[in-house]
């Protein structure tokens, strides 16, 4: 039997935000839930749920008592937030959520990465400039705070790795609330939509694997995809099923 076999209560920080709230309703017919964010999830049906502030050391002793697993959602995501605010909850809060996942004992943490990883190599290829997809062992080019914390995010992970516990990042791309990319219409996007259906199928994949660390793609298999989704297909057994231009086809 292995780690993952075994995970029955999974913990989400971030889980009011659009990606925690996309998979929790989602994983709490499979797992018992634990909810975490600053703000306030009203009558979460999914599972309990604490307000607290993950940068807040002393807040967060003990609260990951009796996790399985952990998936950490938790971030300010704009890229252009104030330096302040991206450093408080993107590399303080992050830090602390790791080091009391590991106190805690959990098997398996999931990390919400982003393809900000290789920002500036993202602008190349939409330019034109590139040449070739991007893959997951290209060096980081990140061009913003934001996206540095998601290197700092992986390395931590990796030191978690180092002492035992399971860790998948996964460098996500755009979903949206309306599960719909034509509102936020975009070279970017049509490159890096990701549906919630496929958003969902990647998390639960990164749950049930059985490897000591990892990093995948996760963005649907977009006709105008910049990135190589082969080695996450086979590492992650991730095979995503929608399509951004299925979604702009039908207004076009």
């Amino acid at each position: 039997m292995t780690p993952t076999d075994k995970i029955k209560t999974i913990g989400i920080t971030g889980a009011a935000g659009i990606l925690g709230t996309t998979l929790r309703k989602q994983l709490a017919s499979k797992y018992t839930l634990k909810l975490y964010d600053v703000k306030e999830i009203n009558s979460p049906l999914e599972g309990e749920f604490i307000q607290i502030d993950l940068s807040e050391q002393k807040a967060i002793n003990g609260i990951f008592n009796g996790l399985d697993a952990l998936i950490h959602l938790a971030g300010d995501p704009r890229p252009n937030a104030p330096t302040h605010l991206t450093y408080k909850n993107n590399f303080v809060a992050t830090s602390y959520v790791f080091e009391e996942a590991l106190r805690a004992g959990i098997k398996k943490v999931v990390y919400a990465s982003s393809v900000f990883y290789h920002e500036f190599s993202i602008v190349d290829a939409l330019q034109g400039a590139l040449g070739y997809p991007i893959t997951l062992d290209m060096p980081p080019t990140p061009g913003c705070l934001y996206a540095e914390s998601k290197l700092f995010g992986e390395k931590v992970g990796l030191h978690l790795a180092n002492l035992g516990v399971q860790f998948v990042a996964l460098r996500i791309g755009w979903s949206v609330p309306e599960n719909d990319p034509n509102s936020y219409d975009s070279p970017y996007m049509r490159a890096m939509f990701c549906s919630q259906r496929d958003l969902c199928q990647a998390f639960e994949k990164a749950i049930e694997i059985d490897n000591d660390y990892l990093v995948a793609f996760v963005i649907s298999d977009n006709d105008h995809k910049i990135v190589d989704l082969e080695e996450t297909k086979n590492s992650l057994d991730f095979h995503p099923q929608d399509n951004a231009s299925d979604y702009f086809n039908k207004e076009e």
